[in-house]
């Protein structure tokens, strides 16, 4: 503690002689376990009393000296500090072997040690803020961002993704301890991470986050389609550009700030983790919500728009890149939320089965017009399928969610079934 005060005023007091802090552009080391580690430092010769920090994740091959994604001219222009890490070297199967990269499962595991002491050994120099550490990625540091959204949500305010999302051996898992902001850049050409698969990973944020499943787009033609997520109560956003004539990279000047740093930097700067949040949202989408169309949003609506389903087993196919729809929940308690409008006396019943061993963990049927909670627990981590079926296509939904609790909660005007909605049993 000494040395970081003793640090900081003599930063404070080198600017407030000279105007200026004396640029640092550098790579570190640091031992993290048994494992020596590396990271190249930037900090920028306007840098801020009290600075915001940005990690900047590269890419599968890619090295901390590319200084990729994030560009040291943002930083000069913020006056932020950027530390690049480098990565560890991890196994390929496309590449047919070993290269640097990151161990992207979205646990807690050597990388969220290794930010962890990066973040504290910039710190204890440059006395940085705390509330506003960000991380953005490229490609398999793309994969990376997303990860530490489960992982390491309470060390990042606020996350950015340029051509990288979960796939492959590292697959979603999307759950974590708060809803978080999160920009994403892709462009419409690339093929090695696929473009084609966006729409699954975009849809499971959007609930994740809780957000208007109904985007504000807009359309700059030659340059982007940019989709707008906009909160609802207690989440943060998620913002998609989609960039024309781009493929796999992890630059472009086609947003609207004409740069994709820029453009992180712009989105993630307007977040810290003292923003208010209700974290025990953990995944709301009303497939009623005006607009929304959830035939076109990965689930598979039957019968007459009374039957409604989300969430496929895992398949051992690169042609998708494993990329593929489920709702995820950690061990714990949990309750699922809806209320709805119709005929009084209808029912719409909710199964929740898990992908992995089909088992169930949710089957209840609950009441139109009444406000529902349905309770259930998960003893650990899975990936889960969720059906709902309705009495009428008319009863709609004015709110569907589930959050985490603490203890069991109380089920309220809902019974427990034995029907198997596959089936339309309880119909």
């Amino acid at each position: 503690m000494e040395k970081r005060v003793i640090s900081g005023l003599c930063m404070m007091a080198f600017i407030a002689c000279n105007g200026l802090a004396a640029k640092v552009n550098t790579e570190r080391h640091i031992t993290v376990g048994d494992t020596e580690r590396k990271y190249v430092l930037y900090v920028p010769d306007n840098v801020r009393e009290n600075p915001p920090l940005v990690i900047s994740l590269h890419g599968a091959a890619g090295h901390d000296t590319d200084r990729s994604p994030f560009r040291t001219s943002v930083a000069d222009s913020e006056g932020c500090i950027v530390v690049y890490p480098q990565g560890l070297d991890q196994f390929f199967p496309v590449f047919g072997g070993y290269i640097p990269g990151w161990n992207a499962s979205g646990k807690v595991n050597e990388e969220m040690e290794f930010f962890k002491a990066i973040i504290k050994a910039v710190d204890d120099e440059y006395d940085i803020d705390l509330n506003r550490v960000y991380c953005c990625g490229f490609s398999n540091g793309g994969m990376m961002t997303y990860a530490n959204t489960s992982a390491a949500a309470d060390i990042f305010a606020a996350f950015a993704s340029i051509s990288g999302f979960p796939l492959n051996e590292f697959h979603q898992h999307t759950v974590g301890e708060r809803p978080v902001p999160f920009l994403h850049i892709h462009g419409k050409q690339d093929d090695f991470v696929k473009y084609s698969c966006m729409p699954v990973i975009r849809d499971n944020m959007v609930a994740r986050n809780g957000c208007n499943p109904v985007p504000e787009v807009t359309v700059v033609n030659g340059r982007y389609t940019r989709s707008d997520y906009t909160t609802g109560d207690g989440g943060f956003p998620y913002v998609y550009y989609e960039i024309d004539d781009m493929g796999h990279n992890d630059y472009t000047d086609k947003t609207d700030e004409g740069n994709s740093a820029q453009t992180m930097w712009n989105f993630m700067s307007r977040y810290t983790l003292n923003d208010q949040c209700d974290k025990t949202l953990k995944w709301r989408l009303n497939i009623d919500a005006e607009g929304f169309d959830p035939s076109l949003h990965n689930w598979k609506v039957s019968n007459g728009g009374t039957i409604f389903r989300y969430g496929i087993s895992k398949k051992e196919n690169n042609a998708d890149n494993n990329v593929y729809p489920s709702l995820q929940f950690n061990e714990g308690n949990y309750r699922l939320m809806f209320e709805s409008k119709g005929t009084d006396g209808n029912k719409i019943q909710i199964q929740l089965k898990d992908l992995n061993d089909n088992s169930i963990i949710l089957n209840m049927i609950g009441e139109v017009g009444k406000p529902v909670v349905m309770p259930f627990s998960v003893d650990k981590y899975s990936e889960y399928k969720i059906t709902i079926v309705k009495d009428n296509a008319e009863d709609k939904f004015t709110s569907l969610a589930i959050h985490s609790a603490e203890t069991p909660a109380e089920a309220l005007n809902c019974e427990f079934t034995d029907a198997d909605p596959d089936t339309n049993i309880h119909k």
